[in-house]
């Protein structure tokens, strides 16, 4: 059955019932081993703890097929989109963000804020992890900003999908390879991630996009004006220290954000919706997920444009989840009426 990644609380709470220590696993060898676990998770009441695997071990057990899975800069990639692994300082820089934004409501502020962010804090859902954090301070976020070259990146499609011929190999020794079928390749579904992510985050809230080109440059430019023309200030968020040091000369606010690349084996706390925002990540990045013998796919042969949209993944369920399956087949009933 076809979920969004909204509903997968449900899955974590059937999950918990059975066993609240659980496995994220996936196929990382293709040697005839078992599903290798991504992340060890442990649900407690109020909290979870993840523990991650390092970089060393990830690299052995993909050494052999390392053209085909995903680097272990892909896998911290999940982590970070999840929100389970912070940006160093992040919190901080949220709430310098919030009291900004305060202090143009109620302290007068003498130019009004914008913030803007760059293409890979859509990749790494920065904005989603923003708006998160406004809402745990029940504060409202105010004006945002992207250059329309942001968007053009982000949508932009590369061509290259799984072939027949690629995938007849290893679907001898995993048949669960077969779903990837005329389906994109890893760098393509961690853009569609963040091309989902930037479509919703729009949809939300007050978001103006305006003209530019592509690069770093052109971007820069395009804010730079935009700021002039409305005599605001634009704090701009970037990973990109190229773009940091650019667009100080347009007279940005560029706020330089560094991905946390972990080599070691990490514990981390966070909270039940991060935990279902990686076994989303996961699912898409790797393809599938195996979670507690359920498996989950991100991509499978017929996956459409709607599909990806909308966030879709795809369960295999069996008899002994018929609890879940009534469920979330209740909750998509309730959502359909919502959307009515």
């Amino acid at each position: 059955m076809l979920v969004q990644r909204a509903d997968l609380m449900v899955l974590l709470n059937y999950i918990y019932e059975e066993d609240p220590c659980f496995e994220i696993k996936t196929n990382l060898s293709l040697d005839g081993r078992k599903d290798a676990p991504l992340a060890t998770v442990e649900l407690k009441d109020s909290y979870a703890q993840v523990e991650t695997i390092d970089e060393s071990t990830y690299d052995e057990l993909t050494c052999k097929h390392g053209d085909f899975f995903p680097k272990y800069s892909n896998y911290l990639n999940a982590l970070v989109a999840s929100g389970v692994l912070k940006i160093k300082d992040i919190d901080d820089i949220f709430s310098k963000i919030v009291n900004e934004f305060k202090k143009g409501l109620y302290e007068g502020r003498l130019r009004p804020l914008y913030v803007s962010f760059d293409t890979n804090c859509f990749i790494n859902r920065i904005s989603y992890q923003l708006e998160k954090y406004a809402k745990e301070k029940n504060a409202k976020l105010g004006a945002l900003v992207v250059a329309e070259g942001v968007k053009r990146e982000l949508f932009k499609e590369k061509p290259g999908k799984y072939k027949e011929e690629e995938l007849r190999v290893i679907e001898r020794v995993d048949n669960r390879f077969k779903e990837f079928l005329n389906q994109p390749k890893v760098e393509e579904r961690i853009k569609k991630i963040s091309k989902a992510e930037y479509d919703r985050f729009r949809s939300i809230v007050r978001f103006e996009e305006i003209p530019s080109g592509v690069g770093d440059n052109e971007i820069a430019e395009a804010l730079g004006d935009f700021l002039r023309s409305r005599n605001c200030d634009v704090w701009l968020m970037t990973f990109d220290k190229t773009m940091y040091e650019i667009s100080v000369g347009f007279g940005i606010y560029p706020i330089l954000l560094k991905f946390p690349y972990r080599k070691e084996r990490l514990k981390l706390k966070t909270d039940w919706d991060c935990v279902c925002h990686l076994i989303y990540t996961t699912a898409i990045i790797f393809g599938f997920v195996n979670v507690e013998g359920i498996m989950m796919y991100g991509i499978w042969k017929g996956k459409n444009p709607d599909d990806w949209n909308k966030e879709m993944v795809k369960l295999k369920l069996n008899k002994d989840t018929k609890q879940l399956r009534m469920d979330l087949e209740v909750l998509s009933k309730i959502r359909k009426i919502i959307n009515f």
